[in-house]
């Protein structure tokens, strides 16, 4: 019982005490959505809210009793808790039914969860393990990829699942892997994918196809130039087969049945142009080319892939709508209807329980993604803009747990769970003001679902226990 006291007293206040007001907001929030004047009992546990707080219940419950567990069960847990998420995210996959054009949800007799939520715990758990197990030395290329593999083989499961909304959330765990080694210019070609899918969607592929070709090559005959004074004859031969690797590589997109074999073959060209200038001093060109081939590749062919294949019709549609590509007034129906709701509140809103438009069930979805309205419009402008406050100064005082630990296994997984909980926020509201597209994804602590509601607290708790021992143990 003292050890039990001790960790309570060790345990950092300013944390619990915004992830209880985060949970209260949750309950009154939700108790808005469905209140009905006259015949609503706030503490009606058989209805919406009253479930979300038996949620909330059992998941303080949960997380006072995660305190009492020794520190160095995290760490040992980490790689099997892995290992059980992802099967059972297999396992979803196959034997789920679909809800909402996804197979995420897992039925166990009368209790329903999303293992996608709980995955999440599982992926920072495993990241801070494997990192946190490297030498400064170790962490090179092959560090990279398991660091990715490990981000992204949950995140591919999901997609399966047509769950692209918790898929993303994954992403960003890549900050930790930039906080713990992943170099600026690696973060940039991330982004530059974003850019050639973005430009994919804008603008013909055949012109961002000849474009990015013209420009890289370009890039490389200038580069060459040192090579041609010292070293003609393997500039000659490196120059033609830079060449032939663009006109393979172009002429892939217009010769559709000839197209495997011009694709292999302008690899092999670029594996010899490599593999040629190998041991030469005087151009370093290499990295630049597969930059170009990964991104322009993606862009002309994977951009068509992820938008028919990957994402379902209406998600597809509500990206487009994002772009202005499309004005298709379905697709934007929820984003219409919400900014809507959360505009008619005004600068002090209209007061708690007295948003008309939220109790017309004028936004679909409202209790779930699309909450945040409810905010809006009984709380106004001011309300709203505390509100996001709160969840800033949540972010930040992780960010400062983060920091102050002398464990690496304990700031990664902080950071983890900082990075979470930071894109979950910035998604959830982007979409409901029209800046995301419509993914669907709940926003922490306030969203109604069980899930949710545990495998966010599950996550705070555990930074609350590593936490409290940062004084006592270097793991």
């Amino acid at each position: 019982m003292r050890e039990q006291q001790n960790i309570l007293q060790r345990a950092d206040k300013p944390l619990m005490i915004m992830y209880l007001m985060l949970l209260t907001i949750g309950a009154l929030t939700v108790f808005a959505v469905n209140y009905v004047p006259g015949s609503s009992s706030f503490f009606d546990l058989s209805l919406t809210h009253g479930r979300q707080m038996i949620w909330m219940f059992i998941s303080v419950l949960l997380g006072l009793s995660m305190l009492t567990f020794n520190s160095n069960f995290f760490t040992k847990l980490s790689i099997p808790f892995y290992v059980i998420m992802i099967v059972l995210l297999l396992v979803t996959l196959v034997v789920a039914r679909e809800i909402n054009g996804a197979r995420s949800w897992l039925q166990i007799g009368p209790v329903q969860f999303q293992p996608a939520e709980f995955a999440k715990t599982a992926t920072a758990l495993m990241l801070a393990k494997y990192i946190s197990g490297l030498k400064i030395s170790d962490r090179g290329v092959r560090y990279k990829f398991i660091a990715s593999v490990i981000i992204l083989l949950p995140m591919l499961i999901i997609v399966l699942q047509q769950d692209v909304g918790s898929a993303l959330v994954y992403i960003s765990l890549s900050l930790v892997l930039y906080r713990e080694g992943f170099a600026v210019r690696e973060v940039i070609v991330g982004l530059l994918f974003g850019v050639g899918f973005v430009c994919s969607l804008i603008f013909d592929v055949r012109i961002l196809l000849w474009l990015f070709s013209g420009v890289t090559l370009v890039y490389v005959l200038l580069s060459s130039e040192k090579l041609w004074r010292k070293e003609g004859a393997r500039a000659a031969l490196f120059t033609v087969l830079i060449i032939l690797f663009f006109s393979a590589f172009i002429l892939a997109f217009y010769f559709v049945q000839l197209r495997l074999v011009l694709a292999l073959g302008a690899v092999a060209l670029l594996i010899t142009a490599g593999l040629l200038i190998r041991s030469s001093k005087h151009i370093r060109v290499m990295p630049v080319l597969f930059m170009y081939t990964a991104i322009t590749a993606f862009s002309v062919y994977g951009t068509a892939m992820v938008m028919n294949d990957i994402l379902q019709p209406h998600q597809s549609q509500r990206v487009l709508t994002l772009f202005g590509l499309s004005d298709d007034p379905d697709a934007n129906y929820n984003v219409t209807q919400s900014k809507m709701t959360i505009g008619s509140g005004g600068l002090a809103g209209k007061g708690y329980l007295q948003g008309t438009l939220t109790q017309l069930k004028h936004v679909p979805e409202q209790t779930t993604d699309f909450i945040f309205c409810t905010i809006g419009e009984e709380l106004g402008f001011i309300g709203t803009a505390l509100f996001i406050l709160l969840y800033a100064a949540f972010i930040l005082r992780l960010t400062f747990i983060a920091e102050r630990q002398r464990s690496p296994f304990t700031r990664i997984y902080c950071y983890a769970a900082t990075a979470i909980f930071f894109i979950q926020i910035l998604i959830n509201v982007g979409m409901t003001i029209g800046l995301v597209p419509v993914i669907g994804i709940p926003l922490p602590f306030i969203s109604y679902g069980g899930s949710s509601v545990l495998a966010f607290s599950i996550i705070v708790f555990i930074v609350l226990r590593l936490d409290a021992d940062r004084l006592l143990i270097l793991r």
